[in-house]
């Protein structure tokens, strides 16, 4: 082979290594963007969590109302790509996997991080497509904020893409299960399956 051959072969295999570390750097930025701790400055765990009160399509939703039961709570909005639908997609399979016993004793919130677009009409039809234990939860910008400070979420609007009818919204993904007693017990990060979220209610639940 002519070492012209040989120094093309070589180019190509160095273009080729270049692509598959550029790729895993975008994948890397994403996972680090989704499952993020976004607190600054860092709170303790034990200082999330606590009441709120959100509006739905039946009227004002507070988490007291739930005492007693197992709560399951993603923050996201309705105009999202990927991201927000799968996890909805994994919250649908947990709740699909309890029985009917299990399912009176549990509730899902979808609280949107994007009340200037998200209706509550809107969130409580997107809720129950993926489950009927789902409630769609909004409210003014001031109590999205104080929710999502509450919990230790994080989103965020530009300045710039807020004037795009289409503008995105960055925010973290991740499950916030609350026991019967309306104390949050753990964060489950984006990547989470389907049967990690199902065994983690399900144990709950199996404390009463």
């Amino acid at each position: 082979m002519s070492g012209q051959g040989q120094v093309s072969q070589r180019a190509i295999k160095l273009t080729v290594i270049g692509v598959f570390l550029a790729l895993g750097v975008v994948v890397g930025l994403f996972f680090l963007t989704v499952d993020a701790d976004f607190d600054n400055p860092k709170r303790s765990f034990a200082d999330l969590g606590g009441d709120f009160t959100l509006q739905s399509t039946e009227g004002p939703v507070s988490l007291r109302d739930f005492h007693g039961k197992v709560v399951v709570m993603y923050f996201g909005f309705l105009s999202c790509p990927e991201v927000c639908p799968n996890s909805m997609g994994v919250i649908s399979t947990a709740l699909n996997r309890l029985s009917e016993d299990q399912l009176a004793s549990t509730q899902a919130l979808l609280i949107s991080v994007d009340p200037a677009r998200d209706s509550v009409d809107a969130l409580a039809e997107h809720a129950r497509f993926y489950h009927p234990n789902v409630i769609g939860l909004t409210g003014t910008t001031q109590s999205i904020d104080q929710v999502t400070e509450q919990y230790g979420a994080y989103y965020n609007i530009s300045e710039i893409e807020s004037q795009r009818e289409d503008y995105g919204v960055e925010h973290s993904s991740r499950y916030y299960v609350i026991d019967q007693r309306g104390k949050l017990i753990t964060a489950m990060r984006h990547s989470t399956t389907p049967n990690e979220l199902y065994t983690q209610l399900s144990e709950l639940l199996s404390q009463g």
